[in-house]
């Protein structure tokens, strides 16, 4: 019984740059997400990352898929003008690490490419819409990304981790801008969307949400930090640093204001 969407895990793209030597260093994760631009079915595309992801950054290397083929092909992208300023957008609060970048959909059309995307108004749910649909503190979600770089020669398909809800409040959003969640979060997985699992059965009286959306993307883990000091001179000798297991998650909210900002929601 599959509970993940395939076209979910089709959106997620491994995010790379390539060395002098045409070797590829694999970095991070971005997924792609379009907005109905009208009644015909077109759709305006972009790439969802992390802030940090394209920072420094010239250009990049994302791999799509040849429609009808298992073919992939290596796209670079550049993620700068000529003269320096950035093609992505970021969202106007520094604190939020945050990037999307629009796409030439003539270019993936003219190339014969696939397009998987996670749709911003369809399958994309805000932090608020989450609570009043049942998500709460315990509900089970999914990280899709590559994790340290572990990229497949002949598959795109990304890594999947388990994780849940760890504190969604308002309060936490208002205060700190990110949904607080207990996963497993490493080098490789910024920028990963992260998704719900749907339940069937709620306790009585509650919501239930049973279909998988967009809750938000991941941009960081909470280190857990040891000072050791040394008992004569009382200095700090070295500090121990370790992934705690709790990570942030940017929820929806944010990533749509982003796309608002350019290419509004059309009304048809």
């Amino acid at each position: 019984m599959a509970i993940i969407p395939q076209f979910y895990k089709n959106a997620v793209v491994s995010i790379g740059i390539k060395k002098p030597n045409d070797h590829i260093v694999w970095m991070g994760t971005g997924f792609f997400m379009t907005r109905r631009a009208d009644d015909q079915g077109n759709v305006r595309p972009f790439l969802v990352t992390n802030k940090h992801v394209f920072q420094g950054k010239s250009s990049i290397v994302i791999r799509m898929k040849e429609k009808g083929t298992e073919n992939l092909k290596e796209i670079d992208a550049p993620i700068v003008k000529d003269d320096g300023t950035p093609t992505y957008v970021l969202h106007p609060q520094n604190d939020i690490d945050i990037a999307v970048l629009p796409l030439n959909g003539s270019f993936i059309t003219t190339n014969n490419l696939e397009f998987p995307s996670f749709d911003i108004d369809v399958n994309a749910m805000t932090s608020s819409e989450l609570r009043d649909n049942g998500v709460e503190e315990g509900t089970l979600i999914y990280m899709l990304g590559y994790t340290m770089g572990l990229v497949n020669q002949s598959s795109s398909r990304p890594i999947c981790r388990l994780g849940c809800i760890a504190r969604i409040s308002e309060a936490q959003i208002q205060e700190q801008h990110n949904i607080l969640v207990d996963i497993q979060n490493f080098p490789g997985n910024s920028g990963s969307p992260i998704i719900n699992r749907p339940e069937l059965l709620s306790i009585q009286g509650t919501k239930n949400l049973d279909r998988s959306v967009l809750v938000g993307i991941i941009h960081s883990y909470i280190p857990y930090q040891e000072t050791l000091i040394n008992s004569q001179t009382g200095k700090t000798v070295e500090i121990r640093s370790e992934n705690s297991g709790l990570a942030y998650v940017h929820p929806v909210e944010y990533i749509r204001e982003i796309i608002d900002s350019i290419f509004p929601l059309q009304n048809h």
